[in-house]
């Protein structure tokens, strides 16, 4: 069969040299074309004509969406699958915002079931009345005796039971938090922290990762996306919670682009990963007081928080990656740990070479508290940057958790967007899921609507953010990423025309559509033909 054409009333992405519309050649200022018809066979991008010309296409089927917007698919460039679909399996603590609330929520978790470790996540103690946390028999009382590993909104801390913190070796280790007797708190931090998650997530059943991460997936996939990056690590989740995943890749709904956060390159290339890191932590997170400062915390001053490598390791790995052609990503919050990462690159590029080095397209991940320089010096090594603007709306602003933790002239210049654009570091954005909810209109609406008028970011770039842009943090962006004939058909669909939208009103809404290399995701029956099927596989 020839294949299918899409006709939308407003496209957007579609903008190039191959396409040709009369009526709106170079289409309006906000990247929008109207009226064109998208031709779709084995899986790529054939044609993009005026709908008027639909008929010269000669597809099987034709589908006209009316007033809608067709746009590229949306590429979360930093997730979690597993701890995002484990939100429906065990407690979500979200909405919790005192210690009594946390533990109705963990009572109401653990009855229906009689045994096996109880999971929660999402706690944010610095939304609570009062920023205090149950202790490990409280909660043990609350999972009627069952072992409990709760997770903080961030991942990088986390509130245990006795048993957990025995069993995973979390009390020996350092942050493993104590009150003024010795006792343990359950709070971990760090070290204990890492081994805690790690037990926990070890003790689940292969079948409740699996039933997680594909309820992530079908979230994805109704919310627009089409590729998501999943930053998995020994600390994060651990590595048959990654194996799970990778070893079903091709026949997952949307497409899965996995990073290894450790410094294990055998592993990566064992794999056939072209990427290694992600999610490897340099430091931790504001809000458990672990990301790295090089001044001391405004209500913690006896602490500037944790880096967790030395530069000689981090720069062997920049150094041997890029000799490999593998990307590397780190995760680093602080200042401290962003210059740890540019002060590394900087050393690798001399050794590997800067075309070696820049072809690599290394990325940092989450890159908050900058520093004035930093965006000029990310630029000039050829590094990306991975961005979460919904961090900015949860915890941004003059009473936000920012303030609060650096004091309101530090906490100004965290996460600058608009600088990072327009010194031309390649930037894309993610949700961090389950950090932040896998939803990219909310992504782009806190990216528009930035506490800081500076850093925000135009609706069409934020837009851009979202799609090309994690297709040009993974390496991708003569695959994917745009409308244009020989790109893959990675597309979606929204209600309307977005572009003339406040995007805070497209969040939690679900796409018409959303198609996968030719293969529809999500959507109705008719965009579904075999002829779209026959999309061989990831290159």
């Amino acid at each position: 069969m020839p294949g299918l054409a899409v006709i939308a009333h407003t496209v957007w992405g579609a903008a190039g040299p191959s396409l040709h519309d009369p009526r709106n050649r170079l289409g309006d200022a906000l990247g929008r074309r109207l009226d064109l018809a998208v031709a779709v066979e084995s899986g790529r991008i054939t044609a993009v004509v005026p709908a008027a010309e639909v008929a010269a296409l000669g597809a099987d089927r034709v589908v006209d969406l009316g007033d809608a917007t067709l746009m590229p698919g949306f590429v979360d460039a930093h997730v979690h699958l597993s701890a995002t679909g484990l939100a429906d399996h065990g407690a979500d603590l979200r909405q919790a915002r005192s210690v009594a609330e946390l533990l109705d929520r963990v009572r109401a978790a653990a009855a229906p079931s009689a045994d096996g470790l109880l999971w929660g996540d999402g706690y944010d103690e610095t939304r609570f009345e009062a920023p205090e946390l149950p202790t490990p028999a409280e909660l043990a009382d609350a999972a009627g005796g069952r072992p409990v590993y709760l997770s903080r909104v961030d991942g990088h801390q986390g509130l245990a039971t006795l048993d957990v913190l025995g069993d995973s070796g979390a009390l020996a280790a350092a942050g493993c938090d104590r009150d003024r007797a010795g006792q343990p708190t359950g709070v971990t931090r760090g070290d204990a922290n890492h081994l805690a998650r790690r037990f926990a997530l070890a003790t689940l059943p292969a079948a409740t990762l699996l039933a997680a991460q594909d309820a992530a997936l079908c979230q994805a996939a109704r919310r627009g996306v089409v590729c998501v990056h999943e930053m998995a690590g020994p600390d994060i989740a651990g590595r048959r919670d990654f194996e799970l995943l990778l070893d079903r890749v091709e026949a997952l709904p949307i497409e899965v682009v996995g990073y290894w956060g450790d410094l294990d390159l055998d592993y990566v290339a064992d794999r056939k990963l072209a990427q290694v890191g992600g999610d490897l932590f340099l430091d931790g997170s504001l809000g458990s007081h672990t990301a790295a400062l090089s001044t001391p915390y405004e209500d913690r001053p006896d602490t500037c928080g944790v880096l967790y490598h030395d530069d000689d390791e981090l720069t062997e790995l920049y150094v041997r990656a890029s000799q490999a052609g593998i990307q590397v990503g780190v995760h680093a919050i602080g200042d401290m740990a962003i210059g740890q990462a540019l002060r590394c690159a900087r050393r690798a590029m001399k050794t590997a070479g800067p075309a070696a080095f820049r072809g690599c397209r290394h990325r940092i991940e989450h890159v908050e508290l900058l520093g004035a320089d930093g965006a000029d010096r990310m630029a000039e090594l050829g590094l990306a940057a991975s961005v979460q603007p919904a961090f900015d709306a949860a915890w941004g602003g003059p009473d936000g958790m920012y303030a609060r933790r650096l004091g309101p002239r530090r906490a100004k210049s965290m996460n600058p967007f608009a600088d990072l654009w327009l010194r031309g570091v390649p930037t894309g954005g993610s949700s961090d899921a389950n950090v932040t909810p896998l939803d990219p209109w909310h992504g782009v609406a806190s990216a528009v609507h930035h506490h800081r008028p500076s850093q925000r970011l135009g609706l069409p770039v934020a837009m851009e953010v979202f799609t090309f842009g994690g297709r040009v943090l993974a390496r991708q962006e003569r695959a994917s990423g745009t409308i244009e004939p020989g790109q893959r058909a990675d597309l979606t669909a929204f209600a309307g025309d977005v572009l003339a939208a406040d995007p805070a009103d497209l969040e939690g809404g679900e796409a018409i559509f959303t198609m996968v290399g030719g293969r529809l995701a999500h959507g109705p029956d008719e965009l579904n033909l075999p002829a779209a099927r026959s999309f061989g596989g990831w290159t």
